[in-house]
């Protein structure tokens, strides 16, 4: 039995108390997080730090004093940990250093909370759920209700049953954009199915400009669906982003620049929980799933294009998709696991030759394999299914050993095209395009990317 914690937000509406409260809250908490950093770079523990930095009962809420140092303690071990590896890379120069968390002393810190002591959510009788925020000692409480998507509030709901198995877990106001918001993590028991009991194989690519999903039977290997999603404007808000960055530092609007840069990291990531969204929906469509990825392990270290493709390769967020990705299916029990991503988009995924790749275009060189042309990154996708299988099989995982099981038959046309406009449809003659598989078009049509 494993556990799953899950954090939700909410956006807070305050019915009673002052709002102020929570702003003077989260910016008395700043020292503290300071003071833990200060003492944490020296080697102390947790509780050594605790002990230390514990304001008085007058100035800072005990209970969410304690709450705050331990979360900035996890921020100085995250950076630590990011610092190591950065520092035992064969490519420094071109990897962005991991900065240490801010410490300035003008700006907040999020007010972090446990459950029933500095924070409490209940069901209120007008089925909303209600919270109350002890911002400030023996200070007047902010109270008021959540909002946020249904499924979320009942979660929550579920939760604060005391026969439920879910349990909240400690809490944070965070402001962004002029609107306060609560983090709620939830926390439950979940069975992650056994990855060798798999029927269906739902293989993911990611590059640059999209996602791209291939679903293959375990037992035929044949193609049961496949899923292209584009998110290129991530890509190109961070550029435009990197931009502007550039021209404030040269005159010194620095202000600026973190302002953009926190719409950035925000557009990027409401972005990514949509395009995980959809990949959790569209795993439960098959029986017995198992998610692959490609192994991102070093994958920053083996990218070397030049500064300018550097830059932009290693900016994109693919550890942060497959996070989302990985925890949204163990809620339903699917297992996640991989493979090596070595000369995925160069093999043909029929004969295990290499080919050529041009834009979107795979094209095999083998004069006597079936398959001629296919989506690149499509046949991506099918070579880490097919590797997976072969791994699970043999304990390898290499492209030899997955030649005895590739697909029999060729996977569904793909037309790649280039288009002036950028845009791509449905062929009448049935053939798809790079960036709209019928598969993506049937999801849309639910809803779900528009959740």
């Amino acid at each position: 039995m494993d556990e799953l914690v899950e954090t939700l937000r909410f956006r807070l509406h305050i019915e009673s108390g002052e709002r102020w409260r929570l702003k003077q809250a989260r910016f008395d908490a700043r020292p503290i997080a300071n003071h833990t950093w200060a003492m944490r770079e020296l080697g102390y523990s947790k509780t050594e730090i605790a002990k230390q930095v514990m304001p008085t009962e007058n100035d800072f809420v005990k209970n969410n004093a304690q709450a705050v140092v331990w979360k900035a303690c996890d921020a100085y071990d995250a950076y630590e940990s990011a610092l190591k590896k950065w520092r035992n890379s064969d490519n420094r120069d071109e990897l962005p250093k991991p900065q240490p968390p801010s410490t300035d002393s003008w700006g907040a810190f999020p007010l972090v909370m446990n459950h029933s002591e500095g924070y409490e959510l209940q069901v209120r009788d007008d089925n909303r759920v209600g919270y109350r925020i002890s911002a400030q000692p023996y200070k007047e409480k902010v109270r008021g209700f959540l909002r946020g998507a249904k499924q979320d509030l009942d979660r929550v709901k579920h939760a604060l049953d005391s026969a439920s198995d879910l349990e909240v877990g400690r809490a944070e106001v965070v402001y962004r954009e002029g609107v306060y918001y609560l983090h709620v993590p939830i926390r439950h028991p979940i069975t992650i199915d056994a990855a060798e009991d798999a029927e269906s194989v739902i293989a993911i690519d990611i590059n640059e400009r999209n996602i791209t999903t291939t679903v293959l039977d375990r037992e035929s290997r044949e193609t049961l669906a496949q899923l292209t999603i584009d998110y290129g404007q991530v890509k190109q808000k961070r550029q435009r982003y990197y931009d502007i960055k550039r021209r404030c530092q040269e005159h010194g609007k620095h202000s600026e620049v973190h302002r953009i840069g926190n719409h950035v990291e925000n557009f990027t990531e409401w972005t990514l929980h949509r395009l995980s969204k959809v990949i959790e929906h569209y795993v439960q469509w098959f029986p017995n799933p198992v998610v692959v990825f490609e192994s991102l392990e070093g994958i920053r270290n083996d990218i070397d294009y030049g500064s300018y493709m550097n830059r932009r390769l290693h900016k994109l967020p693919f550890h942060e998709f497959e996070r989302q990705v990985t925890y949204k299916v163990h809620r339903h029990g699917a297992p996640v696991e991989h493979v090596d991503s070595e000369y995925n988009s160069q093999r043909c995924s029929m004969c295990g030759e290499k080919g050529s790749r041009n834009g979107g275009r795979f094209t095999c060189k083998n004069d006597t394999c079936a398959l001629k042309q296919d989506h690149s990154d499509r046949n991506a996708s099918v070579n880490a299914a097919v590797r997976w299988i072969a791994k699970t099989e043999t304990g390898d995982d290499s492209h030899s050993s997955a030649d005895n099981y590739r697909p029999r038959k060729t996977p569904p046309q793909v037309r790649v095209r280039r288009v002036g406009s950028g845009r791509h449809t449905t062929t009448s003659c049935g053939g798809v395009d790079v960036n709209r598989p019928t598969s993506s078009h049937e999801i849309a049509s639910q809803g779900v990317l528009h959740s």
